[in-house]
Formats: C-alpha cells, structure tokens, sequence
C-alpha cells in the first residue's frame, strides 16, 4: 500500500486520496509514521515516513503562500529538517552523494524559512528584560526587519519550487531502493539507526564533561545530535521497544537549556551583524551586553547538566 502511494506521489503530491491514507491520524502533524508495521522491508517504510512529512512540507509550503503567518513558516522549518533527518536515517541504503545534496536542499529551504523566526527571538529576548525600556526604541528596528524577513521569507521559499524539490528527491530515493536486490525488515534497520544516533549522542555529550571550557560550537553538536536521535525515535517508535526511551528522559533538561542556548547564541549573531542598522550605537552594545551575559548563563548551565547526565 505505502509503496504504490509513493509512486503516486510523483504525479499529484498535494491532493493524492492514497497519499494521505499514509499519514498520521489528524492532529498528529505528521510527527510519528504510525502506518509502519514490523513486517515492512525498510523501502516500504521510507515509502510511508516519506509520504507523511513531505506532504505536511508542501501543506505547510502551500498554506504559505496564503497567509503570512510566522507559525506557518516554523512548521515548515521543522518539516524539512524532518524531511533531513529522515534522508540520514536511511543513508546507508541510499546513494551517499546523492544523499548529502537532498539534505543540503532541505537544509537550505529551512534556513529561508528560519529567518523570521530568529527576529522573532530576539524580540522576545529583549523584551523579557526587566529593564526593556532600555531597548524600546530598538525594539522598533527589529520590528522592522522582521517584517522584511518574513516578506523575503515567504519569496524565497514561493519561488523556490518546495514541491517540485521534495517531489524529485523522493523519486530518486524510492529508485535507489527500488534497485537494492535485498532490503532488510524495518524492525532491524530501525534499530541499528537509532543505535547508531544514541552513540553519536553520547560521544558528543562525554566530550563535553570530560573537557573543562567548552565552547558554544561543542555544545551545540549535543543539540544537533538529541534532536536527530529524538526524530529517529519518533519515525521508528512502531517499531522499537521502549529500550531507548530512559536515555532520552535523561537528556530531555539538557535539550531544552541548549535549545535556550541556541535562541541566545542567534539573537546575540544577528545583533552584531545587523548593529549599524538598528539605530543608537549604545542601545545596541547594551543589547549586545545583556546577551552575552545570558549567553554565558546558559552556556555553565547547559554544561553542568551534561555533567550530572554522564554522573
């Protein structure tokens, strides 16, 4: 069934009747590929896990180009860096070049989709200081370009074609496993990937309580890596016994601190670049002072939990 609905796909991705019969129940948002069963061969379930977050990408990509709704856009963030999680997972069975440049389109078309998104941050950062009457009149910059980034946000990803790239790299990877002469159960794949992503993690969040100072770009790849394991086990969950669930639990604090980190980390990145555009040089610095201020916060607090982690 799965199959012949990514077949399908190629020809009407966005209103295909067998398309959605692959995708979670409604409200789910395509966050877990509930049609995946044990008996699968690992092609049919990519076949399955694809239908489902490529056609939220294009709903999202869609709905867009109607409403310029900043949300909109982040749920388009995050279906594409699902949709590159996804390709990862399945590396081992796809052509490995071939592989690298599809995540590197998604990857692409979710930093377009991003940029909004970042302003919107930054806002909320600033406006959350006690003393934000200090950036008042900053806060009237950002305004602005954020709006100029939602508008080019949504120019970006219109003309960027999402369906039509979405739609080629799924063809080429159903082709690709198409010509595999065996294809392992999904059940065993599943596990050896999600195996592989928890060690990934843990080599990264060791690196980090082992080594005393270390940066922002050390802790950010624990980020990067928690957040590909937690899709993994989200795509693979039907399939997975509970085994792998007490680790994540553990890491759940960290993930939500380094998230903190990251939002600090990109305001702190775009007030620099944009400082000569946002009006009173001092208001500026002291914006940028209470950032790295909140930046180092984060940073000893992130570390400090990896460490209890790993305790």
């Amino acid at each position: 069934m799965c199959s012949q609905v990514f077949r399908k796909m190629s020809s009407n991705i966005h209103v295909s009747t067998a398309a959605r019969a692959c995708t979670p129940n409604p409200g789910d948002e395509g966050k877990r590929g509930n049609s995946i069963t044990r008996t699968m061969s690992a092609a049919d379930a990519f076949a399955c896990l694809a239908t489902s977050v490529s056609s939220d990408a294009v709903r999202r990509a869609h709905a867009l180009h109607l409403d310029a709704d900043p949300e909109i856009l982040h749920k388009l963030r995050v279906s594409l860096r699902r949709l590159r999680s996804l390709w990862w997972a399945y590396q081992p069975l796809l052509d490995r070049q071939d592989s690298e440049l599809q995540r590197g389109e998604f990857k692409s078309l979710a930093n377009a989709a991003g940029k909004t998104r970042d302003w919107d941050v930054l806002r909320d950062l600033l406006s959350a200081e006690q003393s934000m009457h200090e950036f008042a009149s900053l806060l009237e910059f950002v305004d602005e370009h954020r709006a100029a980034a939602l508008s080019f946000s949504r120019k970006t990803i219109g003309n960027a074609g999402v369906e039509r790239i979405i739609e080629r790299a799924l063809t080429g990877a159903r082709h690709q496993l198409d010509l595999r002469a065996v294809s392992p159960t999904i059940d065993a794949f599943a596990r050896e990937r999600v195996e592989s992503a928890e060690k990934a993690l843990m080599k990264r969040v060791k690196r980090v309580a082992l080594q005393e100072g270390v940066g922002y770009a050390t802790l950010h790849d624990v980020r990067i890596a928690g957040k590909k394991l937690r899709y993994l086990l989200e795509f693979f969950s039907p399939v997975l016994d509970g085994s792998h669930e007490d680790g994540i639990a553990r890491l759940t604090s960290v993930q939500d601190e380094l998230g903190k980190l990251n939002d600090v980390v990109t305001s702190e990145t775009l007030l620099r670049e944009y400082s000569f555009q946002l009006g009173e040089p001092k208001t500026v610095e002291a914006a940028v002072g209470f950032l790295e201020e909140l930046r180092k916060r984060h940073m000893r607090a992130a570390r400090e939990i990896l460490r209890r982690t790993t305790g």
